[in-house]
């Protein structure tokens, strides 16, 4: 596969994510497809503290109680099996940033981990 369809391929993976933000529909099912099983999702908590929560309490927040969101794609880097990808959540009152690393397995690109924070408006 060339360059340019993995880096196809990796946009294409985080905008299973995006469009499981985006929409409650069928959100479970797009975050699943974007993220391996196991990943975690990394911020900094208010305690100044590393904070690690599963990929599961995403899909939890998102068929939950996530209000309207918009996602974008700011910057994708691939490098051979690897890539880095900066998304920015949009939402009314706060934004969020994520730095997506994704690792190109048997199964495709699947989002590997997620260090994310949140920008009040």
């Amino acid at each position: 596969m060339s360059y340019n369809a993995q880096e196809q391929a990796v946009i294409d993976t985080v905008n299973y994510y995006i469009t499981g933000v985006e929409s409650k529909k069928d959100a479970k099912e797009n975050i699943e497809k974007a993220f391996y099983s196991s990943t975690n999702l990394h911020s900094v908590g208010a305690d100044g503290t590393l904070e690690f929560l599963p990929r599961d309490a995403l899909v939890q927040y998102v068929t939950g109680d996530m209000p309207e969101t918009i996602g974008e794609i700011l910057a994708v880097e691939v490098i051979n099996d690897m890539a880095l990808v900066k998304v920015r959540l949009i939402l009314k009152e706060f934004d969020f940033f994520d730095y997506l690393t994704l690792l190109k397995l048997d199964s495709g690109w699947k989002i590997v981990s997620k260090t994310f924070t949140i920008i009040d408006k």
